[in-house]
């Protein structure tokens, strides 16, 4: 474990400068490859506009394969009162024929369950949900759309939801005169995949992002606090030979596997081996696989005042491997970074393995 490196309470090696706490950086992340694999999404905190009178005093970060929870307190150094508009950008959803993405609450636009409140009231935030181009055809030279482009008037003209996760895009799909279906295929808008309204791709990929307004007041302290779950991505082994040398290279440096860590993951491939000898089922080794991403903090006044993030495995047998240095085991399952006057730079990613079920 080695990411966190620090001197004197601040981050200096970083594989990618990314900065915590009111900020996030959504994109969509390659996943592992083993037998079968879902895709990771990165999600991290809130954006805030620039301001250089908000300090954050306190910053407390919770995280497993499930569930994020994460806890600022601000102040307002300033004597006036500040008001800003805040905004939490959820990831970024490809919907590709090979895009193996399972959402928490894949029907809902909230897809994540994110909720958030200020000084304990909870708050009602806005959603702004774009569409931008995402080109199944590789083959085509000059797609309708430039990848990223925004089409999401094209898309709701055309009687499409933004949201091809829901439930409605089949309904509507289903409905659709198939003349008109080609017809969105020529303009760029679906990909036909084998004629059939589950072949049917949109070519692109939905960016949803809640905002709101919030008052900092002069000289006092705010608490925000905000929970959502993550899109963890899993991937499954059998316990066959290959596996510990496929884990060896997936896993490896991606999450500083170190010999302990393997020694673990080589104990979990044992017992599923011998359950299948055995003939039970459940014979898995899960790896789940969650990123928080982080931002240098630019845009609030200082570094963070106090900052603790804890990562929990939620099962004691589980094996947890992270790139990061100075963690410490506080509990069955739960493992903790503290620091002060922190200005993290890095990411958080961590994996899970655990036999029989996901952890």
């Amino acid at each position: 474990m080695r990411d966190f490196r620090h001197e004197s309470g601040m981050v200096t090696d970083a594989k990618k400068l990314a900065g915590l706490a009111l900020c996030a950086l959504l994109s969509a992340i390659p996943p592992a490859h083993a037998n079968d694999t879902t895709a990771t999404l990165s999600a991290g905190g809130l954006e805030i506009t620039a301001s250089t009178d908000i300090a954050m005093e306190r910053e407390e970060l919770y995280l497993s394969t499930k569930d994020v929870q994460v806890s600022y307190l601000f102040r307002n150094m300033s004597t006036a009162d500040i008001e800003t508009r805040v905004a939490f950008p959820m990831p970024e959803v490809p919907f590709g024929p090979i895009d193996n993405v399972v959402l928490p609450q894949p029907g809902k636009d909230n897809f994540v369950g994110f909720t958030v409140k200020a000084d304990g009231e909870q708050i009602r935030p806005e959603l702004h949900v774009r569409a931008l181009s995402a080109p199944v055809d590789e083959d085509s030279a000059k797609p309708a759309f430039p990848q990223g482009m925004d089409m999401t008037e094209a898309v709701l003209r055309a009687g499409l939801p933004v949201n091809a996760g829901s439930e409605s895009w089949k309904t509507t799909l289903s409905a659709m005169p198939e003349a008109k279906r080609k017809a969105l295929v020529s303009e760029g808008l679906l990909y036909d995949g084998d004629a059939s309204p589950d072949g049917w791709s949109p070519q692109w990929s939905m960016r949803e992002t809640y905002h709101w307004q919030q008052t900092f007041p002069a000289g006092k302290a705010v608490k925000v606090e905000h929970h959502y779950r993550p899109v963890s991505g899993m991937s499954f082994f059998t316990g066959d030979a290959p596996d510990m040398e496929t884990i060896s290279a997936t896993f490896g440096k991606r999450y500083c596997l170190d010999q302990n860590g393997l020694a673990g993951v080589r104990r979990l491939l044992d017992k599923a081996r011998s359950a299948s000898a055995a003939g039970k089922d459940g014979t898995y080794v899960f790896a789940t696989e969650t990123e928080y991403v982080l931002r240098t903090g630019a845009n609030w006044k200082g570094p963070i005042g106090d900052f603790r993030m804890t990562i929990d495995k939620l099962f004691p047998d589980a094996v947890l491997t992270t790139c990061a240095d100075g963690i410490v085991k506080t509990g069955p399952t739960t493992f903790t970074v503290e620091r002060t006057h922190f200005t993290p730079e890095h990411d958080v990613r961590f994996v899970v393995f655990r036999f029989g079920e996901p952890g």
